[in-house]
């Protein structure tokens, strides 16, 4: 759902994208038809024709030769056509099926495309992750297998309404994955085995950082507030969680993995320091979160021009350090707590190759799974994932100390009328009279 204004940068830039599908679908060509026959075909659905509905699409065919595209679906009419367009000119023809009539567009669409579908094949949801819970709801109902995309929510109410839908996906036994795709990058798999077999000792910190250049608006033009906000999703609390559940979700999600256990207790700082800005990113924030065992992990976080950046999870123990996770291809674990001069000493390398595309192995294995019957269901812990990146933000919003119970319980919901939004309707943030936005203050700010 994410695009540009401009529709000649659009095409553009769907057309490069468009060139690497047709790359992936050529060999594609020539793989033996070892599932031959239209009731062995996959068939797909595509919800969210942004960068990464995108990628993932391509990601899905090129996972299985016998897959199909057969039905897209964007907020955007222009979006959807244009996707359209760039499949039929770049995919496949024996992995395209989409006709023109499949072709949806509005926050409705989603019904559409998935009900294009059989059961038991694939709706990918790729749509800014406010929508998801209602997205996965619907999928589920209707029996689909699902690959969605990371964050699974914006808010504690729709992790909820998502971790219901999931009950029923795990009864009808429908194959669920979540794009956390770092968990399938071999060499970060390897190094989480390495530091669960005792390399580095026991772990005592947990540092995540993800300082970066601001994510600048574009034009509004004569866009209403919604289609605004879902042109700039990345800018907005209610469209992406905010920057830490969209940005900073992956290496959240690797340290906790590696330290094998899901924070209880949050607190942090962050804001914006430019009361001018007209929307909700965060130049600045830091969240410290406290384990069972009262161990630390502690996130960093800059969306700031002309200043440092650095995008990693560094973790340290008893024995030693490592830097791993998104950003990182080839981590190390190195002896004591030196991870930065050239004198560190590397005491454990991983030995499977870098050679792999994360994005690509997460569709790999899922479709894998699916056609051999296997059980597939990445939610449970992908909720945990997109829930304590959610804690962080509301802690540095509040400014309070909370616990991951009481912040469990929370009614607060960014988007209460997801049910109902409508692309040419009013945006659940609206701006003033001077387009600017709501921006919680710490110690004036609650949520209940």
């Amino acid at each position: 759902m994410e695009q540009s204004t401009n529709s000649k940068g659009n095409r553009r830039v769907f057309m490069q994208k468009g060139s690497v599908l047709a790359a992936s679908s050529l060999s594609l060509a020539a793989a033996p038809k070892v599932h031959a026959g239209e009731n062995n075909t996959i068939r797909i659905a595509l919800v969210g024709c942004g960068n990464r509905g995108t990628g993932a699409l391509r990601q899905a065919l090129a996972a299985d030769p016998h897959t199909k595209i057969i039905a897209i679906a964007d907020a955007f009419e222009q979006k959807a056509n244009l996707m359209g367009e760039v499949l039929k000119e770049t995919c496949n023809p024996e992995q395209f099926g989409l006709e023109k009539d499949r072709i949806f567009s509005g926050l409705d669409a989603y019904k559409n495309a998935i009900d294009s579908l059989s059961p038991g094949d694939v709706v990918i949801l790729a749509t800014p992750p406010a929508f998801r819970p209602l997205h996965f709801e619907y999928a589920v109902q209707k029996g689909v297998n699902i690959f969605a995309e990371k964050p699974l929510s914006v808010d504690v109410p729709g992790l909820r309404r998502l971790a219901a839908a999931n009950k029923i996906a795990k009864e009808k036994g429908l194959r669920i994955a979540v794009g956390l795709n770092n968990r399938h990058y071999p060499r970060t798999e390897e190094t989480i085995r390495a530091i669960h077999d005792g390399k580095l000792g026991d772990i005592f910190s947990c540092w995540v950082y993800r300082c970066q250049a601001h994510r600048a608006l574009s034009p509004k033009g004569n866009l209403t507030p919604l289609q605004h906000q879902l042109k700039n999703l990345f800018n907005f609390d209610w469209t992406c969680g905010g920057f830490i559940v969209d940005g900073m979700i992956h290496n959240i999600d690797i340290c906790c993995w590696a330290k094998n256990d899901w924070p209880v207790e949050v607190q942090g700082i962050g804001g914006i320091l430019d009361d001018l800005r007209l929307d909700q990113r965060p130049d600045m924030l830091a969240v410290e979160y406290t384990f069972a065992d009262g161990k630390r992990l502690m996130i960093q976080g800059r969306s700031m021009n002309n200043n440092w950046q650095f995008h990693q999870a560094n973790i340290q123990g008893t024995k030693g350090c490592t830097q791993v996770g998104e950003g990182v291809r080839e981590p190390r674990i190195y002896a004591g707590s030196d991870m930065v001069s050239s004198s560190r000493k590397e005491i454990w390398t991983p030995s499977v190759s870098a050679n792999c595309n994360s994005y690509q192995e997460e569709h790999n294995r899922f479709f894998a799974a699916i056609r051999a019957g296997k059980e597939w269901n990445e939610v449970d812990r992908s909720i945990k994932a997109t829930f304590t990146a959610i804690m962080g933000r509301i802690a540095y919003q509040t400014g309070e100390r909370l616990t991951a119970e009481k912040i469990w319980t929370s009614k607060y919901e960014l988007v209460p009328n997801v049910d109902t939004m409508s692309i040419d309707g009013p945006s659940p943030l609206m701006p003033d009279e001077q387009d600017r936005y709501f921006v919680p203050i710490p110690g004036i700010f609650k949520f209940s």
